[in-house]
């Protein structure tokens, strides 16, 4: 399946049909990459809008294929100057297999990695770095925080270099020319319940939206706020929601308790067996609080630039957003005990404000474009050539000369990232798996993801790895 630029237009973004090319001044070989990516998670507007801008703003010549644990990478790499593997396959959780893995170690050319959620099995992602013999790890872990995650020592000749977990695009989708004094919901969220092991960051997720959730109903104030899998919207659904709120929720992301033995899951359910009547509170308490590390992971979300885009008022809570975002200048900020709530409200009500300071960030985040996917685009082009020229570009196989045809003729490569839609439906009662379904097998699939769904959180996180391990094929 080809894809062409132009379809990503429903999406609220829009890019040249260039193929590449399009954002990058430096000069030298062109040369060939192949961008490996997990196409099962390419329905996230983030994920896929990540890929096409790898290729939108790289001079280079940039083609796609899929990457899985199953996958054997049947193409010859030697048509490949470089080859970068996506964040979307997450290798922390095995999803490459050993015959990929031998393919990619015996590579001579230039070997990228994008990686994302470093907190999670960092050990294993440690082991996969060294396995395939990456030259540059794009992390978001922070510059200041690098050497504690990847010791130097370890990664003798690997570089990392520190990026955003997301890029601030212009968007466009209807209703987003309104100010925010003219939109019908005054506060809108969607966050995501996450295991204990994610720490203060990860809770803070939900509490921001129980607490003003609470608040909103009990001072009659319109507002549209959610932390439930079931109520997640995504694509140009989102942007569409994001465009009716006069303002958005947000918080820092990332993580500051790393699981480095990869036994936190277990050390939590353990606990929670021999104290049963222990609360959410009294577990982290025990067993995560002693592992935080502040300040260590914390980054701004991709959710904050989207909002900024849309003209979306920012509520955020306290913190430093990567520097990026000021508080009074681009958001208004939460105190994470709540004290100035009632003040946010207040400052909120106030049109010519929340106007004013919508425009003011999307001005100095989204229209500068210093944090877009064009500054991006010329980062990674800017390591990818200093690695090449270290490995004598010069002797690397094709430098850009690979054709339409030869795309077309490869099993698996395409111009464009394949994108997959979301889950046509969601099981939020046996009924529905029951009743809704199509055949015996859309019965099985329905109770196996209401089974999944009732799972407590950390026990899904305890089964993914062996879940993958065991539908493995290699």
């Amino acid at each position: 399946m080809m894809l062409q630029p132009e379809s990503d237009a429903r999406l609220g973004i829009h890019f040249r049909a260039t193929g590449g090319n399009a954002g990058s001044a430096q000069t030298g070989p062109v040369m060939n990459v192949l961008t490996l990516y997990g196409m099962a998670h390419t329905f996230t507007s983030a994920v896929y809008e990540h890929l096409l801008a790898l290729k939108k703003w790289s001079r280079h010549r940039v083609v796609f294929a899929g990457l899985d644990s199953r996958s054997v990478l049947p193409y010859d790499l030697a048509a490949f100057d470089a080859v970068v593997v996506h964040y979307s396959v997450r290798l922390p959780f095995d999803q490459i297999g050993e015959r990929a893995a031998d393919k990619l170690a015996g590579f001579p050319g230039v070997k990228a990695l994008f990686i994302q959620d470093d907190y999670d099995y960092p050990r294993r992602a440690h082991h996969w770095i060294r396995r395939c013999g990456f030259d540059l790890v794009f992390t978001v872990v922070p510059a200041r925080s690098l050497a504690d995650i990847y010791p130097p020592e370890l990664f003798p000749g690997v570089q990392f270099v520190s990026v955003l977990t997301g890029y601030a695009e212009k968007l466009r989708c209807p209703g987003s020319e309104r100010p925010p004094s003219a939109r019908p919901i005054v506060v809108g969220y969607r966050g995501r319940s996450l295991s204990l092991q994610y720490g203060l960051l990860g809770r803070e997720k939900v509490s921001i939206g129980r607490v003003v959730k609470g608040y909103c109903e009990a001072n009659d104030i319109v507002s549209d706020i959610a932390w439930t899998e079931d109520a997640r919207i995504y694509g140009q659904d989102w942007y569409a929601f994001v465009a009716r709120c006069r303002a958005s929720l947000g918080t820092e992301s990332g993580c500051n308790v790393f699981d480095w033995h990869g036994n936190l899951a277990r050390r939590l359910a353990g606990y929670a067996r021999a104290h049963p009547d222990a609360s959410e509170d009294e577990i982290y308490e025990a067993v995560v609080a002693p592992l935080e590390r502040p300040g260590l992971m914390n980054q701004i979300s991709p959710r904050c630039f989207e909002a900024a885009a849309l003209r979306s008022v920012l509520v955020l809570f306290e913190g430093e957003y990567s520097g990026i975002l000021e508080p009074d200048v681009h958001f208004i900020p939460l105190r994470k005990d709540f004290s100035n709530l009632a003040e946010v409200f207040a400052r909120l009500a106030d049109d010519r404000f929340c106007d004013e300071m919508a425009e003011r960030t999307y001005a100095d985040v989204v229209a500068s474009g210093a944090y877009s996917y064009g500054s991006l685009g010329a980062l990674v082009d800017r390591h990818l050539d200093s690695a090449g020229a270290s490995k004598g570009l010069a002797r690397l196989p094709r430098n850009g000369c690979l054709g339409d045809a030869a795309v077309q003729d490869s099993p698996g490569i395409t111009e464009w990232p394949v994108r997959v839609q979301a889950p046509e439906w969601k099981v939020s009662s046996l009924r529905d798996a029951v009743f809704r379904a199509k055949d015996v097998r859309d019965i099985g699939l329905r109770l196996a993801y209401y089974s999944w769904g009732k799972m407590p959180l950390d026990l899904r996180r305890h089964l993914k790895p062996k879940l993958r391990r065991l539908l493995r094929y290699d």
